[in-house]
């Protein structure tokens, strides 16, 4: 049995170290978003509006994790007509949405709406709204009015949204670089960030540090490298500002809220840091009471961050393997934490077993070492951000080592 046990812990930590994903089922995109605008003729079209106008609309964060990066939104006002909005992140919690989420499975459609309507949504969900005029001539105005409703007609109106490379966003951003005759793309592209895709992520997710922390560990080192404006674009509130400074102007504020006013507290590193050495003294701390009940509960706190882990990496090794996540693939992070942190939960909450603990501790956190080794002398090649992990499993990995010693010296008085 213990040479299974260690032939596991081998096939799990050096497939990954090697990077090895199984990816799922190749899928067609039903509405490619470049290749269908440079097929659309957006030269030849009829004014059939001569004073339509077009707005860009960003909506800011809301309060449900699938909204934390806002939204973005065309508007159309045509005078004598009714306001319409175009948005490109409408999907359905019918028909398998579930099952096709959990296998990567993201059709999403873009729909015609009511403006004012969505509007006033907006502000009853007490979310921040900006208007933005574009700055294009009638001709094109008319033009991408055409392009909106081609796009949106039934057979067209499905495409396969993708986090940073696809969704409502990088949308609306390719319609307006169209616009522009790629001048947009040019100019964006030439602007360099300093940040990767991860980094742009977290200025909106490090609110929640719990789901920050989960989503960063489900990610892989694909979002790693540094992206340029254009890239940055996939977030609605950049785009934005990267609209208005190509353009020069300024965006008007329809809606102000009152309970998100600003993004990132602490970044996901400080909040891992702190939670980390809280974990560490207080566990500890309990472990060296005399009272047995005090003892247990540092036993169960642990119980708990393993149990966690481990479903956590069985969802990760999963979606790597069998799913159509391409943002998991060739994540380094099962080697820190993986499923066989089973082990380490059951023997908690048995309060048994602390040679086991440390002898796995042990051997993990020397993983941990020669993993910090390699990112500190090859950082272009080991470019995967999970600092917070590796600072979260390093703690837990010497608080079993430090019991491991409490109790020999203990024992030796």
């Amino acid at each position: 049995m213990k040479r299974v046990i260690l032939a596991l812990v081998l096939i799990l930590s050096f497939s990954d170290l090697l990077a090895i994903s199984i990816s799922g089922e190749s899928l067609e995109n039903p509405f490619p978003s470049e290749e269908n605008l440079k097929a659309f003729d957006f030269e030849n079209q009829v004014v059939d509006f001569p004073e339509l106008k077009i707005n860009l609309i960003t909506t800011e964060t809301g309060g449900e994790i699938y909204s934390y990066f806002g939204h973005t939104s065309l508007e159309i006002l045509i005078p004598g007509y009714p306001t319409l909005f175009y948005d490109y992140g409408y999907f359905s919690f019918n028909d398998g949405f579930y099952r096709n989420f959990l296998l990567g499975r993201l059709f999403y459609n873009v729909y015609a709406t009511d403006g004012n309507a969505r509007i006033a949504s907006f502000q009853e969900a007490d979310r921040s709204v900006h208007r933005t005029a574009l700055n294009l001539s009638t001709e094109m105005e008319n033009a991408i009015f055409a392009f909106l409703r081609y796009n949106t007609r039934e057979e067209n109106n499905t495409y396969l949204y993708d986090y940073y490379l696809d969704n409502c966003a990088t949308r609306v951003r390719d319609i307006y670089n169209e616009a522009t005759g790629g001048d947009f793309k040019a100019w964006a592209e030439g602007i360099r960030t300093g940040r990767s895709l991860r980094d742009w992520a977290n200025l909106h997710l490090d609110k929640n540090p719990f789901v920050s922390f989960t989503l960063n560990y489900l990610e892989g080192p694909l979002i790693d490298n540094p992206v340029n404006l254009y890239q940055a674009c996939f977030l609605p509130l950049t785009l934005m500002h990267a609209v208005e400074e190509y353009e020069n102007v300024e965006s008007q504020v329809i809606n102000t809220s009152e309970s998100r006013t600003t993004y990132r507290t602490l970044s996901l590193e400080a909040w891992t840091l702190i939670f980390s050495i809280v974990l560490y003294f207080l566990t500890l701390l309990l472990y060296s009471s005399k009272k047995r009940a005090f003892n247990r509960l540092s036993d169960i706190l642990l119980a708990l961050i393993y149990i966690y882990l481990t479903v956590l990496s069985a969802v990760l090794l999963f979606m790597m393997c069998f799913t159509n996540h391409s943002v998991t693939y060739y994540n380094s992070n099962l080697l820190y934490a993986n499923p066989l942190i089973i082990i380490m939960a059951a023997e908690a909450i048995r309060g048994r077993r602390e040679n086991k603990r440390y002898a796995f501790s042990l051997v993990s956190i020397t993983l941990l070492c020669i993993g910090f080794i390699f990112k500190a002398i090859f950082p272009d090649v080991f470019i995967q951000e999970n600092l917070s992990l590796m600072m979260l499993m390093a703690t837990i990995y010497l608080i079993n080592i430090t019991r491991h010693f409490y109790i020999k010296d203990k024992n030796s008085l």
